[in-house]
């Protein structure tokens, strides 16, 4: 059974919004990931009011200052059509956290950003660490 492209539209536009991990589609422009869609775990996590973040640079929302440098080369990345998988520190509505983040590119300057929050999972680790 083959879906139309209309089928996938709407399967896919199901799972952006119905994963639980943060996921943001945006468009590169003039060098910046512009914001073109956003998922509600991603606005939960980073903005409380989805309006606001469409169009908004991405990095302006979510990256620390110091973590600038690291956004342009995830971005640059993404723009020569290579993926990215890391561990960063982001802006959180309720301060900083730790993100598995998963950049995948598609199309023509195109990508979606996957934010899953690991802060407790690393808080944990460093706990179990500092008792040996």
């Amino acid at each position: 059974m083959n879906a139309t492209s209309d089928q996938f539209v709407t399967q896919f536009g199901q799972l952006l919004h119905r994963i639980d991990d943060a996921v943001v589609k945006f468009e590169i422009e003039d060098g910046k990931p512009i914001i073109v869609d956003a998922n509600h775990a991603f606005r939960d996590l980073f903005s409380p009011d989805m309006k606001r973040v469409i169009g908004l640079p991405l990095n302006d929302l979510i990256v620390p200052a110091e973590r600038e440098a690291e956004a342009k080369e995830f971005d640059e990345r993404t723009a020569d059509g290579k993926s990215n998988v890391a561990f960063v520190k982001r802006a959180a509505a309720d301060g900083e956290k730790t993100f598995l983040y998963r950049g995948i590119p598609y199309g023509d300057s195109q990508g979606f950003a996957i934010y899953t929050d690991v802060t407790d999972k690393v808080d944990d680790h460093d706990e179990l660490l500092d008792l040996f």
